[in-house]
């Protein structure tokens, strides 16, 4: 039992836990309120949500292989029926989030994933890309055909959108937390649900289902995997966790509107996802990490730039903003092809002890090494195989018979 406890991986995740649960308070501690306001908990609480749709998103196109351009809108509709069931029939609003991933789930299997299970590649994504082109006109529709009156904005409110103000704490805990720790413990919680529920998924039949559907559609079905349903179900599923991660969205920005999630919003989805890391969970959290600090990060690296760059190309800094963007978005690319997540796994599989798995330094520097952004670079300095030791552990044994 003590060394179960004592292992790295139980000890990491009691840390974090930990840090989780402190993390609202810790701007009021010495030394480090000087580093950590009161605002990183509502960045924090914007992580959340911004993590349970990509997760749902990693699940589509990384897992089950459909790429989707419209995953914005899915993540409008939770959000709508969350602040309509909110704002209108006075339902509380874990159960109005709760209803709304349910909904929308079923929404997204029954009218685009059976309508899409014979489409593929770039045909799947222009059919949901014309979803988002699509919902902010349907979002305000108001005519009259043959006598006939379909008038949503009596719902959706028009182009104004529905506000529901800033959430409030529980009687229990009110007093106890204000509107922001209780946002942040709200969103957080259901953000580390959604990603226990996820990781499970993946490795589970259902999950494994995906994995062969996304590498082979021709293999998939001749070991008996059913094309249509799967893909239904991933659409089904992905669309529950956007719809939750909508309703997440709404409780932190209090506000959601016809513009709230646009065709920007729908590709820098897809782009933090190949960012992160397709197909993994740290992916995901490395893309939400990205969508976070993207904003706050830009912003600082723009007034730098433009300090040392001549007037007369640049008048404003937020001039920039798109060319650092694109910038920092390729050398990303080029660098890490496989994601932030990729490098991770890459450096922990190099960095460890064939027989032993402890740590390394040298298989790390080898690992280090070989990834894309430093092998350009030349650095660190080469490691060669037999500083590092063989990589095979068959190979330490030279007597052993193959």
């Amino acid at each position: 039992m003590v060394e179960t406890l004592l292992r790295p991986r139980v000890l990491g995740v009691a840390l974090l836990a930990v840090l989780l649960v402190v993390f609202p308070f810790l701007h009021t501690w010495p030394f480090v309120g000087d580093f950590i306001g009161p605002f990183r908990t509502f960045q924090a609480a914007s992580f959340a949500y911004w993590l349970v749709i990509l997760l749902s998103m990693n699940l589509l196109t990384g897992y089950s292989g459909q790429i989707s351009l419209g995953h914005a809108a899915l993540v409008a509709v939770g959000a709508y029926i969350t602040a309509i069931l909110f704002d209108q029939y006075s339902v509380p609003l874990g159960l109005a989030v709760l209803a709304a991933g349910l909904v929308t789930g079923v929404l997204g299997a029954v009218v685009i994933g059976l309508p899409a299970v014979r489409l593929s590649g770039p045909y799947l994504a222009i059919a949901t890309f014309s979803l988002v082109i699509a919902l902010p006109q349907i979002l305000k529709m108001d005519i009259d055909v043959a006598g006939v009156t379909l008038d949503l904005t009596r719902w959706t409110k028009g182009t104004r959108g529905i506000s529901i103000g800033e959430i409030e704490a529980l009687g229990p805990v009110d007093g106890l937390f204000d509107a922001r720790q209780w946002l942040y413990y709200v969103s957080m919680l259901t953000a580390v649900i959604m990603t226990f529920l996820s990781w499970n998924l993946i490795r589970s039949r259902i999950g494994r289902a995906f994995v062969a559907l996304r590498d082979s559609e021709i293999a998939a079905q001749q070991m008996g995997i059913n094309i249509r349903l799967y893909k239904a179900l991933a659409f089904g599923i992905s669309s529950c966790y956007a719809g939750i991660g909508g309703g997440l969205f709404l409780m932190a920005q209090g506000v959601i509107s016809p513009g709230s999630m646009d065709v920007l919003t729908s590709i820098n989805l897809l782009i933090a996802i190949v960012i992160g890391g397709l197909a993994t969970i740290l992916g995901s959290i490395f893309g939400a990490l990205y969508l976070t600090f993207q904003g706050e990060l830009i912003s600082n690296i723009a007034p730098a730039i433009s300090s040392v760059v001549p007037e007369q190309l640049v008048e404003d800094p937020e001039t920039l903003r798109g060319a650092i963007f694109g910038s920092l978005l390729v050398i990303t690319i080029i660098s890490f092809p496989r994601g932030f997540a990729g490098a991770v796994y890459h450096l922990l599989s190099r960095g460890s002890a064939p027989k032993t798995g402890q740590p390394d330094l040298r298989r790390w520097l080898a690992g280090l090494r070989a990834l894309p952004f430093f092998a350009r670079l030349g650095w660190p300095k080469q490691v060669t195989e037999s500083e590092v030791g063989p990589t095979d552990p068959e190979e330490e044994n030279p007597d052993h018979q193959h």
